[in-house]
């Protein structure tokens, strides 16, 4: 399947984009074990092993070579461990430790995301399925996190609405990148959504997606404890 690389400029924007989710990841990690500094660095071993499986997957060619593309793979293993991060100790950790202004305003870097995906989609790179101008609209996802972080520590309501709306649109994106992909059941996209077999395009999986799976979860036992 042919693929279209994307410009230097929006590459770089993306790995920038990238490169803040991380290190809000770690900021928070650091800020949960602040007293345990082996647990730490054991968590962003546990990080840093995750990514870089997956992307040696990618890079080796096996990811595509499976069935199905290995879409399962790729899209079940960013569900699992993301989701199971959130649900386990870690991110009990996490929701004690992190201000709930800052796991609102976490969302925030799906603002620029957005725009990197919607120039990406005028490069070729991508389906324009995965943008505003179709059924991608998680550029709200970003604003409503803008918007309402400054609030959400006196008023817990506005925390809940905006970890909703980023979820319902989170769950949406995973719904159009399934089926813009090459898979039997998908729309026939053309060009189709392939960059979970192309570095650096692929961490958009388990470090934007991930990480915004991993917020939603960590925020929601965060309001459900009565932080």
């Amino acid at each position: 399947m042919n693929f279209t690389p994307a410009s230097f400029g929006s590459v770089a924007v993306f790995l920038v984009v990238v490169a803040a989710v991380i290190v809000a990841f770690l900021a928070a990690a650091r800020r949960a074990f602040a007293a345990e500094r082996g647990k730490f660095f054991a968590v962003a071993l546990g990080f840093g092993a995750w990514v870089g499986l997956l992307a040696a997957l990618v890079m080796s060619g096996r990811l595509e070579a499976l069935p199905l593309h290995g879409l399962p793979v790729f899209f079940g293993g960013v569900l699992v461990v993301s989701v199971g991060a959130g649900l386990s100790p870690l991110g009990a950790r996490f929701a004690g430790a992190v201000p709930l202004t800052a796991l609102v305003g976490f969302q925030a870097f799906r603002l620029p995301l957005e725009f990197v995906l919607h120039a990406w989609a005028g490069q070729g790179t991508i389906p324009t399925t995965m943008t505003w101008t179709g059924q991608n609209l998680d550029i709200v996802s970003g604003i409503v996190a803008l918007a309402a972080a400054p609030f959400v520590a006196r008023r817990r309501g506005v925390a809940w609405g905006a970890n909703l709306v980023g979820a319902a649109l989170l769950l949406n994106v995973i719904r159009v990148a399934l089926l813009s992909s090459p898979v039997p059941f998908g729309w026939g996209q053309q060009p189709p959504l392939l960059v979970a077999f192309h570095l650096p395009y692929a961490l958009i999986g388990p470090v934007c997606v991930g990480g915004a799976l991993f917020g939603h979860v960590v925020l929601t036992r965060a309001l459900l404890r009565g932080k």
